[in-house]
């Protein structure tokens, strides 16, 4: 009988100890969400950070070049179709050979990796995107080696409220 009693009161010791562990870190948890409310989770779980405060989907190509896409809370200034024709405009070449264009109203981030770059905080934005723009082989008798790939995609993002150009690139 007192054998149960000593494993009883073991098992009561490490339940009690792991139950007032979770109680502090529950509180923990609490003081920094009271302290933080919009980010709180954000500290406590490190990649919740990209995914919450840009719940639009990730590109990789985007990702990689330092563009963080989020969603708007406001509606556009501009239109698709203002944004399409004023981009269009911006780059008229690339607009005529693209095999297909999206426009997406998005939230831009854009932290440069490069430090001549000015970087972009949260400014809605609408990114329009030239899928498949063929590149322009290059001439064999100057360089004989051929590109890796024949075509690229450019993404052309637009301020949404004045459409003037706040970023290019190319993947």
């Amino acid at each position: 009988m007192k054998r149960r009693q000593r494993i009883r009161s073991g098992t009561w010791k490490i339940s009690g100890l792991v139950g007032a562990l979770l109680l502090v870190i529950g509180l923990g948890g609490f003081i920094l969400l009271l302290r933080h409310p919009q980010g709180g989770l954000r500290l406590l779980v490190p990649h919740l950070a990209q995914t919450n405060q840009a719940s639009a989907v990730q590109l990789p190509a985007l990702y990689t070049a330092g563009v963080i896409l989020g969603t708007p809370s406001q509606p556009a200034s501009l239109s698709q179709e203002e944004a399409l024709l004023l981009a269009s405009q911006w780059e008229p070449e690339v607009a005529s050979k693209a095999k297909k264009v999206l426009a997406r109203y998005v939230l831009l981030t854009y932290i440069p990796r490069a430090s001549n770059r000015a970087q972009i905080e949260n400014v809605p934005a609408w990114m329009i995107l030239y899928e498949q723009v063929p590149l322009q082989p290059a001439d064999a008798s100057v360089d004989p080696t051929p590109f890796p790939r024949s075509s690229y995609d450019f993404y052309l993002f637009l301020d949404a409220k004045s459409g003037k150009v706040l970023l290019s690139l190319w993947t």
